[in-house]
Formats: C-alpha cells, sequence, structure tokens
C-alpha cells in the first residue's frame, strides 16, 4: 500500500492485524488472498478481560508461524457493538488447510501447554473455558463470492478465486484484513426470489467504492457457507474510522452512487423494484472490528 494507514487529522490510531504475526505481510493469507473465511466470535466475561486478551492474542501468535502460506489468522475487538466481544478472522486457502489446526490442537505440545494453563491464579483459578461467556463462542464459514468479477478466467488454487478479483485494482493497491486499520463486516439477509440479483447489486456497490474510495476502502463480498442460505457478507476495510465518514459522504451525495442506488434492480417480470426489495427488511447489519494486539492486554480495562 503506497497510501498511509490512519493519516494525519484522522485521530484515532489503530496498527494493522498483520502486525500480530511475525510472518512477512507478502507471505500471509487475508480477505484479499484467501480462498476461504472461518470468521469466530466470543465474549469475554467483563472481569476477565485481561485474560482473554492475552490468550486470544497467544492463539494468534502459536498459530500463524506454523502454516505459512495456507492459514493465517488475525484477532479484532469490536470497536461499536457488544464491549468485550472479540473476533478471529481465519483465512485458509482450502477448507482441508482446516486440518493443519485439527493436528495441532490434537499433537502439539505447546498448543497442549497454552491451552491448559491456569490463567486465572488470582481469581479463584480456571483456563481459557472460565474466562469467556459460555455458548458465546461461534464460528461462521465465508468464502469470496463466485460467478461474479475478474477470477473465474485466472488460474487460482483456492477454494474459490479470491475476493482481490472481485476488483481491477492492483494488489498493492487494496486494504484487507491484514493491512487495514478498521474493518465494517456487514451482512444482508437476500430474499430467495431475487438471490442473484442481490449479488450483483452488492458486486456493483463494492466495485464503485473501490474505485472510488481507492486507497481508503476497500469492499469485498463473500457467501456464507454451511450456514443460512443467501446470508451474504461485505468486508469493508478502512485506511481509517475517518475514512468510514468519507464512505458515508459518497453514499449520501455522489452522483455515481446515486444513480447506481437508483437503478431497478429487480426485474419488471419478478414485480420491479430497486435495491431496498432485494433484501428481508431488518437483515441488514454491521459491526465494527479493530485489530487487537497482545500489548493492548496491559492496558485492558
Amino acid at each position: 500500500m503506497t497510501t498511509s494507514l490512519n493519516p494525519p487529522g484522522s485521530g484515532y490510531r489503530f496498527r494493522p492485524a498483520h502486525l500480530q504475526s511475525p510472518v512477512p505481510l507478502d507471505e500471509v493469507l487475508h480477505s484479499a488472498n484467501a480462498g476461504f473465511i472461518v470468521h469466530r466470535s466470543a465474549q469475554i466475561c467483563n472481569e476477565f478481560r485481561e485474560e482473554g486478551l492475552h490468550f486470544a492474542a497467544q492463539m494468534v501468535e502459536l498459530i500463524n508461524p506454523v502454516a505459512v502460506g495456507a492459514v493465517s489468522v488475525f484477532l479484532y475487538e469490536e470497536l461499536f457493538g457488544t464491549h468485550n466481544r472479540l473476533h478471529w478472522m481465519l483465512h485458509l486457502k482450502q477448507p482441508n488447510d482446516y486440518s493443519r489446526l485439527l493436528d495441532m490442537v490434537d499433537h502439539d505440545q505447546k498448543w497442549r501447554e497454552v491451552a491448559d494453563m491456569d490463567r486465572l491464579p488470582t481469581k479463584g483459578g480456571g483456563g481459557w473455558d472460565r474466562i469467556f461467556v459460555e455458548g458465546t463462542i461461534a464460528e461462521t464459514v465465508m468464502c469470496p463470492q463466485h460467478g461474479l468479477g475478474h477470477g473465474d478466467d485466472h488460474h487460482h488454487d483456492t477454494f474459490q478465486p479470491a475476493a482481490m478479483y472481485q476488483t481491477a485494482l492492483p494488489p498493492e493497491r487494496l486494504l484487507h484484513s491484514a493491512n487495514s486499520a478498521v474493518t465494517v463486516h456487514r451482512t444482508y439477509q437476500a430474499r430467495y426470489g431475487v438471490r442473484e440479483e442481490a449479488r450483483l447489486f452488492l458486486y456493483e456497490w463494492a466495485g464503485y467504492v473501490n474505485e472510488s474510495l481507492d486507497g481508503r476502502a476497500t469492499a469485498f463480498l463473500y457467501e456464507e457457507m454451511w450456514g443460512r442460505q443467501d446470508r451474504l457478507h461485505l468486508l469493508i476495510h478502512l485506511s481509517s474510522l475517518e475514512a468510514y465518514g468519507r464512505l458515508l459522504d459518497l453514499v449520501d451525495h455522489d452522483a455515481g452512487m446515486h444513480d447506481l442506488l437508483g437503478r431497478q434492480w429487480v426485474p419488471t417480470f419478478k414485480g420491479g423494484g430497486g435495491w431496498q426489495r432485494l433484501f428481508i427488511d431488518g437483515s441488514i447489519a454491521e459491526t465494527v472490528l479493530v485489530p487487537r494486539h497482545r500489548s493492548d492486554a496491559d492496558s485492558a480495562q
């Protein structure tokens, strides 16, 4: 990236997620070049915030050096959302690469030591399982949207063409989960009858954002796998919090965006209508995520 993160005047400083890993940035998998993403979230008990951040960061430190080029994981926390809710983005080339993690869990001695250690010696004792609220650890599997974009004509060794092929911008100008300061995770539930039109709309929307906010925002489209049918995901990667304001300005005031939003997205033979009829009412939601680093736990409150 030639554009610096958190430009002067933004008022905020968030370190990109790739600094969580000793692996060089050009060797890590991330939201732009992975073929498959497992998004895990978990809620830390309020009294164990510092211990939870340390444990979550340790998991990242253990995983990233083990399967360079096949698996990368980064840690985030909700900035605007639920307090003490953590997110891991696990990036893989293929679903079978998940077996590398299972092998580590089953056989790696260092993993067992970290997983089994007493993490609460001054708070009554207990392992990682006491740190998190029961029943809150959940996973969502996402793959880059297929059948749209520039990827189908390219040779690729990933489960689906990577999200970077959804745009004609060169890779070095893209923001993604490893180099961005802020990520907006936006979800949509498409209506079954206009599922293809919903995908096309989000693809076009993301493409317009990428071209218009080059260096400040990059949006990629994914589809949920082995989960809820026709649930779509946008990951909007930002150079800073200030860039979110630029995104809002684009949607509210840009003539080209107004033209895109004003098109007839629902065909006449399906009743006609704009983009609003593509999605179930109330299903569009977003979470703002920022990378968390092990040193952040030292100032946890």
